[in-house]
């Protein structure tokens, strides 16, 4: 049986691992074990485990009296990476003794590939997890062997998708959608949404392009909003929606006109993509299940009428949008500095403490060798 120690940590070089979509490249986890040893220690094993489950809800009858509990349960990847006692030992069955203080063990284990993205919502739960087992030799104040003890350290791992292929390069990270112009009897309109893949929480610029075809036509609200579909695959497909409301940046500085359009007008909003527990990420579409995004773009108008009496009329525009795990807005990776940026340097500098001297360019090639 595990037993939970504070004598085992795990600290992991890559707690995020990012996948590029639908690769079939093999990744690796990387990181320390750390034992903290009270007293002198006779181990018999220590290993690291790499385990991946996957949770979905239920739709049979008895679940939903339980208001869908999950119940479905899928194991995903398990595989075992032996630290001690090691392959190149021939008697495998001679304990390690470790002493009193800190000791670490350094790993790397290949995880499988096409493992689903992680992810954590009503209908699905994807998680996996690293756990360090050491199996540690007890006994009896009389110094007689009694018996085994198992103690873990488990740390959650995640998967997280990037949006396209070469991201790492900085390739596609600028694509937008293009509503293109659309003809109505009152307005043409553009709208011009700045990414075509944004994170959680980040911000999402659009560009309003209006030209009234009609006099007195006034753009009353603007309205976003994020249609989660969430798509289980069993026998029969389960499929789930959720809506969400996308408000304003609070950078934002631009304003709609409030009067009646008289001439062609172009501003660009800035939106934050809400976040919090309740939405979440879009994923590839999966054996067991694919979860998708679409925006909703709603402009209400309202026209001339009869009389002092005006007509409303609403015109719309959707399109599907890839919402990213929220990690992805943080990554530093994808800001790269420039190749001329200056370097994080002062004026004096010490360079392996064998002399001293000013920052400058390096010699030419052909100062070295004239």
């Amino acid at each position: 049986m595990l037993s939970k120690s504070s004598s085992i940590t795990i600290q992991l070089l890559e707690p995020i691992i990012f996948v590029e979509p639908k690769s079939n490249s093999h990744n690796v986890i990387r990181g320390t074990i750390n034992l903290r040893l009270p007293k002198t220690t006779t181990i018999n094993s220590l290993s690291i485990r790499f385990d991946g489950r996957m949770d979905t809800r239920s739709y049979s009858f008895e679940a939903m009296e339980n208001k869908g509990a999950f119940v479905q349960k899928k194991a995903l990847a398990r595989q075992r990476l032996m630290i001690y006692p090691t392959l190149e030992q021939t008697d495998h069955t001679r304990p390690l003794v470790l002493h009193a203080g800190l000791t670490q063990y350094g790993f790397e284990m290949e995880i499988p590939s096409g493992l689903p993205e992680s992810i954590d919502c009503s209908d699905v739960k994807v998680e996996y997890s690293v756990t360090a087992i050491m199996d540690v030799c007890t006994s009896s104040f009389l110094g007689v062997k009694r018996h085994t003890e198992k103690e873990f350290c488990k740390e959650i791992i995640r998967i997280v998708r990037l949006p396209f292929e070469d991201t790492i390069l900085g390739d596609n990270t600028t694509d937008i959608i293009d509503s293109q112009t659309h003809k109505s009897a009152w307005m043409d309109y553009q709208i011009v949404i700045g990414k075509k893949a944004v994170s959680i929480g980040s911000e999402l610029p659009i560009t309003f392009r209006f030209k009234p075809t009609n006099e007195g036509v006034t753009v009353d609200h603007v309205s976003l909003q994020i249609l989660e579909r969430r798509d289980l695959y069993r026998e029969t497909t389960h499929t789930n929606h959720s809506v969400y409301s996308v408000d304003l940046h609070e950078k934002n500085k631009v304003a709609i006109p409030t009067g009646a359009l008289k001439k062609r007008w172009e501003g660009k909003l800035l939106y934050k993509v809400p976040d919090g527990k309740s939405l979440v990420h879009s994923t590839q579409e999966y054996p067991d299940f694919k979860i998708g995004h679409t925006l909703l773009v709603s402009i209400s108008l309202s026209i001339p009428g009869t009389g002092r009496y005006r007509v409303q009329k609403l015109v719309t525009y959707q399109t599907s949008i890839d919402i990213l795990d929220d990690s992805i807005g943080k990554m530093e990776t994808l800001k790269l500095p420039s190749y001329d940026s200056p370097p994080p340097f002062d004026n004096t500098q010490f360079v392996f403490g064998e002399y001293d001297r000013k920052f400058a360019d390096p010699p030419c090639y052909a100062d070295i060798y004239a």
